[in-house]
């Protein structure tokens, strides 16, 4: 495998902005990381538990709507809604709420944003002693800004906001992703105008080190082609901290493609901006990855190709990184699908940390309105270094072709894991329901299961977690007469 590697310059912001080179890096992420005892995941057969009713507004703002979790019994939640008590400048704000596991409650919502202004983006994380990271972006006066806020397990409570940069041009496309000991990296993509002449499109990335509870300034630019826009960030970190970033940007040719870079945590060094995509075929988006506790990570990404015929091939393609050889191994479609109309899109992965085995999941959408889709994926088996099973997840099934769906489109799965293996995915449809369906290592998804608050709810949206024991978290939101309301419910 061949790799053009390029250095990667670090991207000072003093009243100005200034370039200096700290050296060209071999693109490896250093030592793996020391063996653990594997982590036993659900003892026994569960059933999910009561709804509660989490917030009730008002005016829910449903994509700042996440959950995580770490040790047996834990989860945190973070959401938004419009606050009250400063009409008449009233704006969406940024709560977050926690699992209590000796009273199975939730407590009460806490504002974690130290001044006023609209919520834009936000990203949430955790490592597996419960502690979590939130980054958000937010209005002020000087302009749209990054904040965070770390949530101790220790002490139950989340630190001050604190201002990460500053004020920056856009609204970009961000991802957060924490390491099992609690390093974290945050990532986003900008159009950099106000400190860049002429304009840039940048990958920024900014770490966070447990050992001293700080972020670590200034932020560094990893693509290394900054004239064409790049989008949607993914990253994951091993337990000493060493990172694989991608992202969606135009190669030299106008093709989306999805590019990578490396952190050495051994070295303290950022390299890459590598194409990871297929370079010879056709666009490439939306990336995930994920990684298990012997640092090695695997990425999907939707790709496009042609056939021999001349018909565009759209499918899912998979990566493997080998920490044993640091390399990533070649591309391997995964699933396909002949684009006469709609696709696969937005794929999410997680893996289960002890072996390696992976799930992934997507929507697929083959034909035009009436909308038939799917909320499908693929089980990756680390023993057998190969894909396995195609579980499909949503609820309503076409007779005639049970691979295509109904009329009802299934929601864009959520997937979650834990180190044994035992998984969980959650989607919406389009008929007003939410579902999950668990799946106990080893062996097939269980039925899926409807979530509501009561029978005939009108449920929009679904997201959710799952612990290192096996227990998940689902947090899903209702629309009624009276405005929207968010539930949540443990599986346990």
């Amino acid at each position: 495998m061949r790799f053009h590697v390029r250095c990667v310059w670090l991207f000072v912001m003093v009243m100005g902005l200034a370039l200096g080179g700290f050296g060209c890096a071999v693109c490896t992420l250093g030592a793996p990381p020391s063996p653990r005892s594997p982590i036993a995941g659900a003892a026994s057969i569960m059933s999910w538990g009561k709804p509660q009713q989490l917030s009730a507004g008002p005016s829910l703002s449903w994509e700042h709507t996440r959950v995580v979790a770490g040790p047996s019994g834990s989860a945190v939640a973070i959401f938004a809604h419009v606050t009250t008590q400063n009409a008449p400048h009233d704006y969406t704000a940024l709560y977050a709420s926690r699992y209590a596991a000796t009273s199975d409650t939730w407590t009460s919502e806490q504002p974690l944003q130290s001044q006023p202004g609209n919520v834009l983006r936000s990203s949430l994380a955790a490592d597996e002693l419960g502690n979590a990271l939130t980054v958000w972006l937010q209005q002020t006066p000087a302009g749209n800004t990054f904040f965070a806020s770390r949530f101790s397990a220790a002490t139950g409570q989340w630190s001050r906001a604190l201002q990460l940069t500053f004020p920056i041009d856009d609204t970009p496309t961000m991802r957060l992703a924490m390491s099992p000991t609690g390093d974290a990296v945050f990532v986003w993509t900008t159009l950099c105008k106000t400190l860049c002449k002429p304009v840039e499109h940048r990958v920024m990335a900014m770490r966070y080190a447990v050992a001293g509870d700080r972020w670590i300034q200034p932020p560094v630019p990893l693509n290394s082609a900054r004239d064409t826009p790049s989008l949607w960030p993914a990253a994951a970190l091993d337990a000493n901290g060493s990172t694989l970033v991608l992202w969606q940007q135009a190669d030299a040719r106008g093709t989306q493609a999805i590019h990578g870079s490396w952190y050495n945590a051994d070295t303290f060094q950022w390299c890459g901006d590598a194409i990871l995509s297929r370079t010879n075929y056709g666009p490439a988006s939306t990336p995930a990855i994920a990684m298990d506790a012997a640092g090695n990570a695997i990425a999907v990404w939707p790709q496009h190709v042609a056939t021999l015929s001349g018909q565009l091939m759209q499918g899912i393609d998979s990566r493997r990184y080998d920490r044993a050889s640091n390399t990533w191994q070649p591309s391997e479609r995964i699933d396909s699908h002949i684009s006469d109309y709609g696709g696969m899109f937005n794929p999410s992965i997680v893996i289960a940390t002890n072996t390696g085995d992976a799930l992934a999941g997507w929507l697929y959408i083959p034909h035009a309105p009436p909308l038939t889709g799917a909320a499908e994926g693929r089980v990756y088996v680390a023993a057998k270094d190969d894909w396995d099973i195609r579980p499909r997840f949503d609820r309503s099934v076409d007779p005639n072709n049970p691979r295509l769906g109904g009329t009802v489109l299934g929601g864009f799965p959520v997937l979650a894991t834990d180190p044994a293996g035992d998984q969980v995915a959650f989607w919406s449809q389009s008929d007003h329901t939410a579902w999950a369906s668990y799946q106990y290592a080893p062996g097939n998804f269980r039925a899926p299961e409807p979530l509501m608050s009561a029978p005939g709810a009108d449920v929009r949206a679904i997201t959710g977690a799952m612990d290192l024991n096996g227990h998940a978290t689902a947090v899903w939101i209702e629309t009624t007469a009276d405005g929207d309301t968010l539930w949540v419910a443990r599986y346990q």
